[in-house]
């Protein structure tokens, strides 16, 4: 399990995409699992080096790369949100995917092309935007979370059909928590989930979500999952 020492403290979709923790999700092998075309990270990506954008301008499929980034387009939604949702992708953590990369693989491996979370974490640090953050997601079916929620997923969090959050890249981490220090800045009394919180047959992300929260930022959530 991952230890908060090690991590830098700064629709009816989801339905289909939820397997049994100790199950394979897919079956087939690995050697088709992991698409050998599939982009490799070769470069060591730093957060916050890269120029501010302008909210306006931001697309799905556009990348975050700063704290500044992540702060400007939360503030920059007009639908109102109380909490953040934590997800993986449930797939390997050796395919790079990217969001058009995803897209790809749902509508392949679960007949469907929506992959619905707002924010992904791809495994080289960067945020990519992959619903629009106004845009009311169908990420999970515990619909009274839906309106005022924004999801967030690690990209990966499998290796060799099980889940395993732990082969999650460092610089992952340090982006979540980044991301998640600038939604309490914006919102001190804001909530943040696991996706097996608000869904008892959900079992991603795959860690203590709450405790998480509680440990990096002193924050308890204080509302019912009901």
């Amino acid at each position: 399990m991952v230890e908060i020492e090690d991590i830098e403290t700064e629709s009816t979709v989801e339905e289909n995409l939820t397997p049994s923790p100790t199950s394979v999700s897919l079956n087939r092998g690995l050697d088709s699992l992991v698409d050998p075309s599939t982009k490799a990270y070769t470069t060591s990506f730093e957060f916050d080096k890269n120029p501010v954008f302008k909210p306006s301008e931001v697309s799905e499929g556009d990348y975050i790369e700063t704290s500044e980034e992540i702060e400007t387009y939360l503030r920059s939604c007009y639908r109102e949100y109380t909490e953040v949702v934590v997800y993986n992708t449930k797939t390997d953590y050796r395919q790079k995917f990217e969001r058009q990369d995803l897209i790809n693989w749902y509508r392949e491996n679960f007949d469907t092309s929506e992959v619905p979370f707002h924010f992904l974490i791809l495994q080289d640090g960067r945020i990519q935007v992959c619903q629009n953050i106004n845009t009311v997601s169908n990420h999970t079916t515990a619909t009274n979370h839906l309106d005022r929620s924004i999801s967030i997923a690690f990209v990966g969090g499998f290796k060799n059909g099980y889940q395993d959050i732990d082969t999650c890249s460092p610089a992952q981490w340090k982006t979540f928590s980044k991301f998640l220090k600038m939604f309490y800045t914006i919102l001190p009394g804001g909530q943040v989930w696991g996706h097996s919180d608000i869904n008892d047959k959900a079992f991603d992300p795959g860690f203590n979500v709450v405790s998480y929260v509680e440990k990096a930022f002193g924050s308890r959530n204080t509302l019912t999952v009901d």
